[in-house]
């Protein structure tokens, strides 16, 4: 049966092709868009009441992302990851959210914005760790945002939106809850190292929050592979809190 597409408030800072971007990723977290639904032109333009310029921007720029797939036969669907995908995607986030994490622990005494990254640990404190809302996925995003802006690396800011981990959230959050009686102590872990300066545990402590989700999705009863990866996943993280790298460095 056809989803029928409900048109969100347009905000009047955003520009429509921003707002249907800004709105399907949303639309994931609400369930009102799912992996693998055809996105229909017409559809859209009907929705958000634009021509199919701003919609045709919004999908290439969704399709740049890896959220929506683009072809010549079906047109543009949100792409449905395999559970392999979504291993490999997160695999790539733990080094880059480890290295983020690193990188602002070295500047986050001199920064002026420490104080956002405790405003976002106390914001993400005030949902239930097994919330799926898009507020509480704002709210995460918002965490990450305030340490990536603390780490202060142009390139690393670049990488990180195209990792694909908001498809990854949303295909595979019954896969994922296992994690969410840790979700909190493992923000503030990263939290509290990020701010006393130190590197090595702030690395350590946001690789170990992302090794779980691998571990998790990675577990399918009867799967030896899978108990493989998660056991390889789960070791990984125990030996970086245990015996972080010499060549990390803390702030002096």
């Amino acid at each position: 049966m056809k989803r029928r597409i409900a048109r969100p408030p347009a905000p009047k800072s955003l520009s429509p092709r921003e707002l249907i971007v800004r709105d399907i990723i949303r639309g994931l977290y609400e369930g009102r868009y799912v992996p693998g639904q055809r996105l229909v032109e017409s559809d859209l333009t009907a929705c958000y009441r634009v021509s199919r310029g701003p919609v045709r921007e919004a999908l290439n720029g969704l399709a740049a992302r890896g959220i929506v797939s683009l072809t010549p036969q079906r047109g543009a669907q949100v792409r449905r990851l395999s559970r392999e995908e979504g291993i490999d995607i997160l695999i790539v986030l733990e080094s880059l959210i480890g290295l983020a994490a690193g990188l602002a622990a070295l500047r986050a005494r001199s920064s002026e914005s420490a104080g956002k990254l405790r405003d976002a640990l106390a914001r993400l404190d005030t949902f239930d760790p097994s919330c799926s809302s898009p507020e509480y996925a704002h709210a995460r995003d918002t965490f990450y945002g305030a340490l990536m802006e603390i780490a202060g690396n142009a390139e690393l800011r670049r990488i990180m939106p195209g990792t694909l981990v908001h498809l990854v959230r949303v295909q595979y959050r019954d896969t994922l809850r296992a994690a969410d009686s840790t979700r909190h102590a493992d923000y503030r872990a990263i939290a509290k190292a990020v701010l006393a300066g130190d590197a090595e545990e702030a690395e350590s402590a946001a690789r170990t929050h992302i090794a779980g989700m691998i571990a998790g999705l990675a577990y399918h009863p009867g799967d030896a592979w899978g108990r493989t990866l998660r056991r390889l996943g789960t070791a990984l993280g125990t030996r970086r809190s245990r015996n972080p790298p010499s060549s990390r460095r803390t702030r002096r």
